[in-house]
């Protein structure tokens, strides 16, 4: 659901979209999050097969994968936990809860996060 707390209306978005990196997301969002500059909504998948942090850009409603586990893999089935930036947002940190291990991503280009 994406609300518009300013008209006081909302919309309604399935999941199990194809995502850009080659993701899928096909459960429900969890522990969400705006970058800085708002461009950019990240979020969890709750209860998914793969875990993963994905972001929605802006108003023409792109998705993107940032990461997700490998189908079968040591953490699949588990849940992506504490999606957090740091204060430069030079870098992004993400959590696999039942393995307990924190993940931490920065750009290629050595931009902030958006």
């Amino acid at each position: 659901i994406i609300l518009d707390l300013i008209n006081m209306t909302y919309k309604v978005e399935t999941t199990g979209k194809k995502f850009y990196g080659e993701g899928t997301f096909g459960s429900q969002p969890d522990q969400n999050m705006f970058g800085p500059t708002r461009k950019f909504l990240y979020f969890c998948e709750d209860g998914g097969s793969n875990p993963g942090v994905y972001a929605r850009y802006g108003n023409n409603g792109t998705y993107f994968t940032l990461f997700q586990a490998i189908s079968g893999g040591i953490y699949s089935g588990d849940e992506t936990v504490g999606i957090a930036l740091s204060p430069d947002n030079k870098r992004f940190y993400a959590g696999i809860q039942d393995y307990g291990v924190i993940f931490e991503f920065t750009r290629d280009d050595g931009k902030s996060f958006e």
